[in-house]
């Protein structure tokens, strides 16, 4: 029940959980990007990878 109660601490908590989970994703990303044995499958890394940084405010949107 205390985890459930909103205190700054445990949003603080929450925020900081959910940053290094995006961060560890990304990271898994993008050397899917690039060591994946096959054309398609880094293909598809790189583009998942971009919408994911597209989340981010200082992400420059630029299609390739």
């Amino acid at each position: 029940m205390l985890l459930l109660a909103p205190t700054g601490r445990t949003a603080l908590t929450y925020a900081g959980t959910a940053l290094l989970l995006l961060l560890a994703l990304a990271a898994a990303l993008a050397l899917g990007a690039a060591y994946a044995s096959r054309p398609a499958h880094r293909t598809a890394a790189r583009h998942t990878l971009h919408l994911l940084l597209r989340l981010a405010p200082w992400y420059p949107d630029r299609p390739q």
